[in-house]
């Protein structure tokens, strides 16, 4: 009996948490976890000036959702293939 209580409210949970909107606010670690990139190249954007963060506080770095969504959409380079990506040699004609 208590199995079943547990697992109503578990499931009450995550349907709660299915109909709440998206978080627009993310920290560094969450906005990583959120692109599935890693937090040293969310760090990097934000260096590059490719990402804005917000500072409401003093240690506190916070990511709008909405502006890293479109910094992956407008992503246009190739990924490479492989390894350190190496050149093929000239043909010699």
């Amino acid at each position: 009996m208590d199995d079943l209580a547990e697992i109503d409210r578990k499931l009450d949970a995550i349907l709660e948490r299915l109909a709440s909107p998206p978080q627009r606010w993310l920290t560094v670690r969450s906005a990583a976890v959120y692109s599935d990139l890693s937090e040293d190249s969310i760090r990097r954007l934000i260096e590059s000036d490719k990402l804005s963060v917000y500072r409401p506080v003093r240690g506190r770095m916070l990511i709008d959702r909405l502006e890293l969504d479109q910094v992956i959409l407008g992503s246009t380079t190739r990924p490479r293939k492989g390894r350190g990506m190496t050149r093929q040699p000239h043909s010699q004609n």
